[in-house]
Order: C-alpha cells, then sequence, then structure tokens
C-alpha cells in the first residue's frame, strides 16, 4: 500500500482538476490563485443575462467538476439550480461569501469586484476552497494568493493616487453596479434613470449638476449611452464608460482610473 501511494504521489501532485465559473472575468481571478494546478470551463465566453441553452451532456458535465465558482449574479443562480438538479451533489461556492454586502433596492449588491480591497476576501474564498480540494499543492496555492495580494495592493494604492488628483468626484450613473468602485475611492455617484430628459426636466438638471458640482456620467459599456447623452447635451457634462465585465482585471482597474 505505502509503495502505492509513493507511486500515486506524482501523478497527484501533478494532474489538473478542472473547476467551473460563469465568465472569463472570473476565471482570470481564480486563475491568480490556481495557475497551472487547474483547468477553468467558462459556462460563456462573453456576460450575458440570459441563461444558455446548455444540452443535457453538458450540463452533465458541468455538473461534475470539483466546485462552481462564482459571484452569486442572478443568471448564476439560474445555473446552479440546474446543474443542482442533475447532481445533487454539487459544489458551489460564492466568492463574495462573507464579505458585507452593499444593498440596493432592499437586496445585497453582487459587484464587488471593482472593489480591490474586497477582493482580498475573494482571494481568500477561492485559496481556501482550492486547498480543501487538492492540499497537495498547498504551497503553490499561498504563494500565489500572497502574490496576488500584493498585486491587488499595488493596484488599490495606483488607483487612490490617480483619483486623489482627479477634479471628477461627483458623476451620475444609472444604477448600482460602480457603487463600491465609488465608495472605496470616495466618488459620490447621483443615480438617474434610464430615460430620455423632457424639455420641462432640463432646467432642474442643470441645477442639480451646477449644485452638486456634478462633473461626469458614467455608463456602463455604452448601454445606456443615448441615456448619458440626454444627460449631457443638456447639462454639458462629460460621458464616461466602463466595462463592469473586462476580463483582465488589473488592466480594467487602471482603464477606469483613467477615466478620472
Amino acid at each position: 500500500m505505502y509503495k502505492l501511494l509513493l507511486l500515486l504521489l506524482p501523478i497527484l501532485l501533478f494532474s489538473k482538476f478542472q473547476v467551473t465559473t460563469s465568465f472569463p472575468f472570473e476565471a482570470h481571478i481564480i486563475k491568480k490563485i490556481g495557475q497551472n494546478h487547474i483547468r477553468i470551463k467558462t459556462i460563456s465566453n462573453n456576460f450575458s443575462n440570459k441563461i444558455l441553452d446548455l444540452t443535457p451532456t453538458e450540463i452533465s458535465s458541468l455538473a461534475k467538476t470539483k466546485v462552481y465558482f462564482n459571484f452569486s449574479l442572478e443568471i448564476e443562480k439560474q445555473y446552479e439550480k440546474l446543474f443542482l438538479e442533475a447532481n445533487d451533489k454539487f459544489n458551489r461556492v460564492n466568492m463574495s461569501k462573507d464579505i458585507k454586502k452593499l444593498k440596493y433596492n432592499g437586496k445585497d449588491n453582487p459587484y464587488i469586484w471593482l472593489d480591490p480591497i474586497l477582493l482580498r476576501e475573494v482571494a481568500r474564498n477561492i485559496y481556501e476552497t482550492l486547498v480543501e480540494i487538492d492540499s497537495f499543492n498547498k504551497k503553490d496555492y499561498q504563494t500565489n494568493y500572497e502574490k496576488f495580494l500584493q498585486e491587488l495592493d499595488e493596484s488599490f494604492l495606483k488607483t487612490k493616487e490617480k483619483l486623489s488628483n482627479s477634479e471628477i468626484y461627483n458623476i451620475f450613473v444609472f444604477d448600482e453596479s460602480f457603487d463600491y468602485f465609488a465608495k472605496r475611492f470616495k466618488i459620490n455617484v447621483y443615480k438617474k434613470e434610464k430615460r430620455i430628459l423632457s424639455a420641462s426636466e432640463i432646467k432642474p438638471l442643470i441645477e442639480e449638476v451646477q449644485r452638486n458640482e456634478i462633473k461626469a456620467v458614467f455608463t456602463q459599456d455604452r448601454q445606456n449611452i443615448s441615456y448619458a447623452k440626454s444627460l449631457s447635451g443638456n447639462s454639458h457634462i462629460l460621458i464616461k464608460t466602463y466595462n463592469l465585465y473586462e476580463e483582465l482585471l488589473f488592466f480594467n482597474l487602471s482603464k477606469i482610473s483613467q477615466e478620472f
């Protein structure tokens, strides 16, 4: 038996196991800690609020992976239900578990990944899950985890420095997706409805902009560009865009900071 374990040890140490996540930006974060010890299957190559029409074979395969990492987005809750129906022992981990969430319309705001400080807790959840599944490679996971924490700290400091020199600190937004970034870097957000302004609303808008020194409207990846143009054109403020689901985390944080 002892000899058998010695023979199997190299296989255990160097074999990869598969985990699942929904989107490339999540896979990028998980890969920071798992590195070459894991294979990551993403359900979709692009973010969508519509669940994919997966075949029974695809559902069965995804339901049997070691763990499904997610941020408990509404679309991910639907996938969880689908996979649980195929495998009642399906293992899933909310990467933002035990993190105190902001509230929006009475519900938890799940969009925490634009906050590099909260991402430290996300990293811890990923690290602990991988170690639980694959204790043989704990040392490597710990090394990767600590390196990732350092990268997050550096990104936070660079972003903070950039924004501290910006004249844009009061902004319009259309939803809750920018709230964590704004709170971390002390940006004041004023939420607006997704609609075109009527003529009677222009004067109150200009007064609001002047009163609160609002300098820009931020919209998620041009999704609400017509509404942003309505605000901008009638108040002479800037239009800024960001991509909540950009795959490359540090590139995205840097890109957003450049908008200020």
